[in-house]
């Protein structure tokens, strides 16, 4: 009961302390200068805090091994900074991989042994009002607890993101399937405290189609409702499928015959869906902003959505720590498709070399620290699985003079596959791939691949590569029943991929290609390859 009469409170605190676009601004100004000044500061203190300080911190095991006390953190940032700290840290063995993070595999640092769990990462200072999913597909995706001061918090980078691309009051909509995905209901919310609520929130997946408890329900009822009686009209849910992209090109065409630009916060390959749409429909969209997440934004992508007269922004971000990254308003002239600013005040990244055995390669993976007392997750040294570049440098963009100079880019990951947004991570597809489609087809573990790749469009395309020695097969049964197993293999009936799979039936995102399973550079034959 008290959870509940806490959000209730919370929700209504925070709709009536709403400011306006340019209140948000000066704010986000001021609070993002002042945390970049006391970025040690913070960091240190949430360390001795929500590590040393906390009896349960699943850093303490590893830290008491290698006899590392709060004063030792201290004294290397005062001489090396957060970064060199964080690589020590790493020299002394003090991170976390994904699987480890996950609970898949045993943590084992030089004969010291343990399993985690993802709440064993629950940040300690959080009282979270309503929970989350992340994106990937093992289990039920990683639980993320939210609260409204971490809401609030992160609206101000979206009133600061808008100003950089000259949209602070410019008409939003959210293309994004419906709650528990973090995406949709979390950013609906962060416009509107700003006093920019999105006019539109299309859904790639009907309401029907998903199924989650009644307590996610009737939550997601009383936001709109409360919204209602504080005078805000929050758009609801309105079921657009990846079919039918020309109505998000026309809700943007009418848009913009009032408005010099307009903005749609979608996944990269639904912004090109979108572009597509348009062209082919003979509407203009030109002075869109496309807010892509949750895929690459591939020089492909970028190519299709610019090729309608619209900017790609690419904004990176991680369920666990939120939005750690965005690109800025000279983004679209980089010669990296999806060059970002890391928000250094919230995050630090570094990143080590990872050998990744089911792509037979080594990969230089980002390791994610979180700075602030705000963030869903406590992060010290923890890979998510992805990877790419990590650099400083002096720019004289809006996000370079407030002193954001690190900059990520060629984002990737080497744990999950991702399509329409949505990821599905190697645990069931390994299984799927070797055991269960040789079980109902027929041939060996090695008849059968998956294979990643960008079509000639920008659209991610999954390939099932089937080896004609096979004979004869029921392709779309192979296709339909490769789903379900994914569908089965869930344990949780609110998972993200409820929605996943129905949107790869939408855009008929697997295909057979009758072809023998291609090899690495080394000759090894995986159940899963990537195409670059």
């Amino acid at each position: 009961m008290r959870k509940y009469v806490r959000f209730v409170l919370g929700l209504r605190k925070y709709l009536k302390e709403r400011i306006d676009p340019l209140e948000a601004l000066d704010r986000a100004r001021n609070l993002l200068k002042e945390r970049i000044v006391s970025r040690e500061k913070n960091f240190l203190n949430i360390v001795e805090k929500g590590v040393f300080n906390y009896s349960r911190s699943p850093y303490l095991k590893l830290l008491e091994q290698k006899k590392i006390k709060f004063s030792d953190v201290k004294s290397w940032v005062e001489s090396v900074g957060i970064e060199g700290t964080l690589e020590r840290l790493l020299n002394e063995g003090v991170y976390f991989t994904v699987d480890e993070f996950k609970g898949k595999t045993e943590v084992n640092r030089n004969g010291l042994r343990f399993l985690c769990k993802e709440s064993m990462f629950d940040n300690p200072f959080l009282s979270y009002v309503y929970e989350v999913r992340s994106g990937a597909t093992r289990s039920a995706g990683t639980r993320v607890r939210i609260d409204f001061d971490y809401l609030e918090q992160r609206s101000l980078y979206d009133a600061f993101l808008l100003a950089a691309h000259d949209s602070l009051t410019s008409p939003i909509a959210n293309w994004f399937p419906l709650f528990p995905g973090a995406p949709g209901i979390n950013s609906s919310l962060r416009f509107t405290r700003i006093g920019n609520p999105p006019r539109k929130w299309f859904s790639q997946v009907e309401k029907a189609q998903i199924k989650v408890n009644w307590e996610k329900t009737w939550g997601t009822n009383l936001i709109f409702w409360m919204s209602r009686l504080n005078g805000v009209e929050m758009a609801k849910p309105e079921y657009v499928n990846l079919n039918n992209a020309h109505k998000i090109a026309q809700w943007a065409s009418s848009m913009l015959d009032y408005y010099p630009n307009c903005v749609i916060y979608t996944f990269a390959t639904s912004a090109v869906r979108v572009c597509m749409a348009a062209q082919e429909s003979g509407i203009s969209i030109k002075g869109t902003r496309f807010l892509v997440t949750g895929e690459a934004l591939t020089h492909q992508k970028k190519k299709e959505i610019e090729a309608a007269g619209a900017v790609a922004i690419p904004v990176y971000g991680i369920s666990e720590a939120g939005v750690i990254a965005a690109g800025c308003e000279k983004s679209h002239s980089s010669e990296e498709s999806d060059h970002c600013h890391i928000y250094k005040d919230t995050t630090a990244i570094i990143t080590h070399r990872h050998n990744v055995p089911h792509f037979d390669r080594v990969v230089d993976s980002f390791l994610f620290t979180t700075l602030l007392y705000e963030s869903p997750k406590l992060l010290l040294n923890v890979g998510m699985g992805d990877y790419g570049t990590v650099y400083t440098k002096e720019t004289d963009c809006k996000y370079g003079k407030i002193g954001f100079d690190t900059h990520v880019a060629n984002i990737r990951s080497y744990e999950k596959l991702t399509g329409e947004g949505v990821t599905f991570v190697d645990t069931d597809f390994i299984r799927i791939i070797e055991k269960e489609l040789p079980g109902k087809f027929g041939g060996c573990s090695t008849d059968y691949q998956l294979i990643e790749e960008e079509d000639e469009k920008g659209l991610n395309r999954l390939r099932l590569l089937i080896s004609p020695r096979l004979g004869e097969i029921d392709e779309n049964k192979v296709v339909s029943t490769f789903i379900g197993l994914l569908k089965k293999a869930e344990s949780s009936p609110e998972s993200w991929a409820q929605s996943g799979s129905v949107m790869w039936d939408q855009a008929r995102h697997v295909r057979v290609r009758r072809e023998y399973p291609l090899a690495t550079p080394s000759g090894k034959i995986l159940p899963f390859h990537l195409v670059k």
